[in-house]
């Protein structure tokens, strides 16, 4: 997969301003994988990006399909990037059609749904037909290409932070993102091992995709990421990002990443407007306090140091910060820096 680079169109199928639209977002906001030339989403064609996604490296036309997008363009790009992590991780069949025009086109698709496109007769068949790919970002990695926890990440003494949320969908990966800058701005070297799909795509050079790792490798091969991105790139700080939450009951996760990883902190989204954890709201899932889960955290071992809240531009963060004592802020609207201060005065050593 790691020869996947080149031109792009995003595909958000009209649900932009949708939280699971989160891999657009993320391609809007930075990718080093590929050059994104325009997004098609038929609510909000004829408008800019910048209109919707805050922070995107370049503000680009939002088109109604992919013809309108080919001729539009002043280029043909390589790739169609389905940008949506469609409930169920399945190709809804009013979103086949996207898939079917870009490969007749000749055009690549790279889908990291847990269907896997690649398998499905029809769009292969069509893939054949017009010499084009179907790159499946999630497809399982077989067991003898995987290895188990071995207790080396021991010896990495590069300072580690875990990025973990209070539940899915939080800005983890964004806050990530954010940071990598910031701590660059400050001469900082950060790198980020990417545990999803979307941090693959970005182009980030060290990790996993954690919910397609066969469950008995998961803390192996997150190990392996730390170690090979400490050994390969000499970082001061590796960010890691979590998935889902310790508590989500429809996929808890984040264990893995505070003992295997071996972290030395964490910094934790919080959905301060959510209340129910996320497609769980008819089973009445409550999202814990924030200072529940920090205290969850301090009983495996680690601190939090500072609060990443997810939120609208009105909410409010000055009460938390005072109530917690440390650093609660919100990085889409407000300045990152007081967390790059708690992390170069608390873990950075020269």
């Amino acid at each position: 997969m790691n020869d996947i680079y080149g031109t792009a169109l995003l595909y958000s199928g009209g649900l932009l301003n949708d939280i699971h639209a989160k891999t657009a977002h993320g391609l809007l906001r930075y990718s080093d994988r590929f050059r994104i030339l325009g997004l098609i989403d038929q609510q909000y064609s004829g408008s800019m990006t910048d209109d919707h996604v805050e922070h995107c490296k370049e503000n680009l036309v939002i088109f109604n399909d992919l013809p309108s997008a080919l001729e539009g363009l002043t280029e043909k790009p390589k790739y169609l990037v389905m940008g949506v992590a469609f409930g169920g991780g399945m190709l809804p069949e009013e979103h086949r059609s996207i898939v079917k025009d870009a490969l007749s086109q000749g055009m690549d698709v790279v889908c990291g749904l847990h269907q896997l496109l690649s398998e499905d007769s029809e769009l292969a068949a069509i893939a054949e037909k017009n010499g084009a790919k179907i790159h499946d970002i999630r497809k399982p990695k077989k067991a003898e290409d995987l290895r188990f926890w071995t207790g080396e990440i021991k010896q990495i003494q590069i300072p580690k932070i875990a990025v973990l949320g209070t539940d899915c969908a939080t800005g983890k990966r964004t806050t990530c993102q954010f940071l990598v800058n910031a701590l660059k701005d400050s001469n900082v070297k950060a790198e980020v091992i990417y545990t999803g799909q979307t941090g693959f795509l970005q182009g980030f050079k060290h990790g996993l995709i954690l919910d397609s790792t066969l469950n008995d490798f998961v803390s192996g091969e997150l190990e392996k990421a730390i170690i090979d991105c400490a050994m390969e790139e000499k970082p001061d700080l590796m960010l890691i990002e979590g998935q889902s939450s310790l508590r989500n009951p429809s996929g808890p996760c984040g264990s893995e990443i505070l003992l295997s990883g071996n972290v030395d902190a964490v910094i934790l989204a919080h959905p301060a407007e959510r209340e129910y954890f996320d497609n769980c709201e008819s089973a009445e899932a409550l999202i814990p306090g924030i200072e529940d889960e920090i205290k969850l955290i301090h009983h495996y071992g680690k601190e939090v140091i500072g609060i990443a809240i997810n939120a609208s531009r009105s909410f409010d963060t000055s009460p938390l910060k005072e109530k917690l004592g440390m650093p609660v802020l919100n990085p889409i609207y407000e300045d990152i820096n007081p967390l790059v201060e708690k992390i170069s005065s608390g873990l950075i050593t020269r």
